[in-house]
């Protein structure tokens, strides 16, 4: 019980760390001022001055998620396997949720378009092939995903896969 505790407490004090963190970038964003002028579409216009540290940072709270979710479905799933008796139901999934999200990325890999692509200003064609596979490939994925969250959310609400006791 004195180990449970203390991870608990450790996990409060990085989300505290975090909080405060992204509070402290928060206030720099939007509270410093905007010195950057940029030219886009043949508008000037003034960015805000933490804009980069915004972006950095908001890049790295995903970084921090993806890792998170990632180690510690990667460690149940070990668990799983280590406390599994023989003829005992298998009660985690893991892995299924893995293969599952490898198979849409490679599907959305697969059909994603790489044919070049009309910027804003209506004469600069974006022909980069990496850049533009790799945005289908996200949106593809992020589209099927969150179907897929939707639906088990529904379920669930369902109590459908509720555990028989």
């Amino acid at each position: 019980m004195k180990n449970e505790n203390k991870q608990i407490k450790a996990s409060s004090w990085a989300l505290g760390i975090l909080f405060v963190i992204s509070a402290v970038v928060l206030v720099m964003f939007f509270g410093v001022g905007y010195g950057n002028k940029t030219y886009i579409n043949q508008k000037n216009l003034t960015d805000p001055q933490y804009t980069g540290l915004l972006l950095i940072w908001l890049y790295t709270l995903v970084g921090i998620c993806i890792v998170t979710v990632l180690g510690f479905g990667i460690a149940a799933s070990i668990r799983n396997m280590k406390t599994r008796t023989k003829g005992q139901q298998r009660t985690g999934f893991a892995g299924w949720v893995f293969l599952f999200t490898f198979a849409v990325v490679a599907a959305s890999y697969f059909l994603a378009d790489s044919s070049k692509l009309l910027l804003g200003d209506g004469k600069t064609w974006h022909t980069d092939v990496m850049d533009l596979t790799l945005a289908d490939v996200c949106l593809y994925s992020i589209y099927a995903l969150f179907i897929v969250a939707l639906l088990c959310a529904l379920l669930s609400m369902t109590g459908l896969f509720k555990a028989r006791r």
